[in-house]
């Protein structure tokens, strides 16, 4: 036990020494191959959480969000559940200004815990405007963390439409006030008529 305590731990600037972000590929002939991106994304992660400091884990993020490749969304939704704040912000906002952003793996998180993921995603979904997403958020507006039921409404005001607005309505009556003003203010974005 005493020797394990000893041990001196791993230099943060030789996590990544030996790792490129070009080399995380595929192996040959596997192209789009899910179970092989999913090694890679895992493998990343791994590494991530290791890096120590601040500034090295946002260089490998910009490093990583330059590349082309078809796991990168991947590894940016996987970031979406990092214990940083920051991380997680910057990993959202990463998701919604791509073009490949995984909606489906969105989708597919948002029904599982945590409470911060299912935020970040909301905040995805919201600025990336699909309403192909709104039978999804449906599934959250629900969801016990006042949070994401915030989260949930801001999302609906930006996409509009007319399930959006029967979803805001209820989420109007929520026991939560900080919900309803949430719900009250998108609802007020997507509503034509006014009355005063």
């Amino acid at each position: 036990m005493v020797k394990f305590l000893r041990r001196r731990p791993i230099a943060a600037e030789n996590v990544f020494a030996d790792v490129d972000p070009e080399s995380f590929e595929a192996p040959a002939g596997k192209e789009g191959n899910v179970p092989a991106e999913a090694a890679i994304v895992e493998s990343f992660l791994r590494k991530f959480d290791i890096l120590q400091g601040r500034e090295k884990k946002f260089q490998m993020m910009r490093s990583i969000a330059q590349l082309s490749r078809p796991w990168v969304p991947r590894v940016f939704v996987g970031l979406l559940a990092d214990a940083s704040d920051e991380i997680r912000e910057v990993a959202a906002r990463e998701l919604a200004e791509r073009e490949d952003c995984p909606l489906e793996l969105l989708h597919d998180k948002l029904r599982r815990p945590p409470w911060y993921v299912k935020s970040a995603i909301l905040r995805i979904l919201g600025t990336k405007g699909k309403p192909e997403s709104v039978r999804h958020i449906r599934e959250v507006i629900d969801d016990p963390n006042v949070d994401v039921k915030r989260a949930a409404a801001q999302a609906l005001g930006a996409i509009g439409g007319p399930e959006s607005r029967t979803l805001l309505v209820r989420l109007t009556r929520d026991g939560n006030p900080y919900v309803r003003t949430a719900a009250a203010e998108a609802l007020e974005k997507i509503v034509e008529l006014k009355f005063s």
